[in-house]
């Protein structure tokens, strides 16, 4: 029976994340207290018995003490670019009319590569030489159509919603692509990228001039990118069955991801 490795990390308030994507927010409004509450009102005014199954079990938790009322639904705000998520084509080209919801679903699930680059330190890229030597070690090779991962170790080491110190790293000083690696990849057959840092472009090629040229090299290939991907070093080393289908936004520039790989 086929693993289901879970490659995303949580949709959270404070998650470190691009600049340009907004802050992730989620918002209670309605509680189980609250819905238990009208619901019993409703009956009592009908005449009708107030203290059934499913008030009673609305009302359990506030009834055996819990100190907090408990969410039954909340509104999140959520960028279309903040968690693990995916970038439509009309994102890095606003001259494409493959929003994310008019790109081909098999774009975002098929057969992947992982590859272990966690050895790379900032502020050094990630460069064909470091993508081959890690294919070679384990007798890989790059097929067409091929979804390639990078596990660079920046979740793993510096993800924090909390800690000032590793939020900063993570949306600063991690380790990503240079142009020549990117390059080799899509020449190589790889018509995804996926990687567990904010950009798949490397920093030093973002800033101060805000060059992207992996994103540059996407659009123009029309190449799938998925960011802030997670446990990236489980699938690392072997072949196996990337999915990550984004949410049929109309109009998306890119969306939150559920993504998983599939060993069989």
């Amino acid at each position: 029976m086929a693993e289901l490795i879970d490659l995303s990390g949580h949709i959270e308030e404070d998650q470190p994340m691009a600049g340009s994507a907004d802050e992730t927010r989620l918002f209670a409004n309605l509680t189980h207290e609250e819905r238990g509450f009208q619901v019993k009102k409703e009956l009592e005014e009908k005449g009708m018995d107030s203290e059934t199954e499913y008030v009673t079990r609305h009302l359990r938790a506030e009834r055996e003490g819990y100190e907090e009322e408990q969410p039954m639904n909340r509104t999140m705000i959520v960028s279309e670019h903040g968690p693990t998520h995916v970038d439509s084509i009309d994102h890095l080209d606003p001259t494409s009319d493959l929003s994310i919801d008019e790109m081909p679903l098999e774009w975002f699930h098929g057969d992947a590569v992982g590859v272990d680059v966690s050895h790379v330190e900032h502020p050094d890229p990630i460069t064909v030489e470091d993508i081959q030597g890690e294919l070679d070690k384990h007798d890989l090779k790059i097929q067409e159509g091929d979804i390639v991962t990078l596990e660079t170790g920046n979740r793993r080491e510096n993800y924090s919603t909390t800690d000032k110190e590793m939020k900063h790293r993570y949306n600063s000083k991690f380790v990503g692509l240079n142009e020549e690696a990117a390059t080799w990849l899509v020449e190589s057959g790889a018509k995804g990228i996926g990687i567990d840092s904010i950009s798949v472009d490397h920093p030093p090629n973002i800033y101060p001039n805000y060059n992207f040229p992996v994103h540059a090299l996407a659009s123009r290939e029309e190449v799938v990118i998925w960011e802030n991907l997670a446990n990236l070093a489980e699938v690392a080393g072997m072949r196996y069955t990337f999915s990550g289908l984004p949410l049929k936004i109309r109009d998306g520039t890119g969306s939150p991801v559920r993504a998983i790989g599939i060993v069989e």
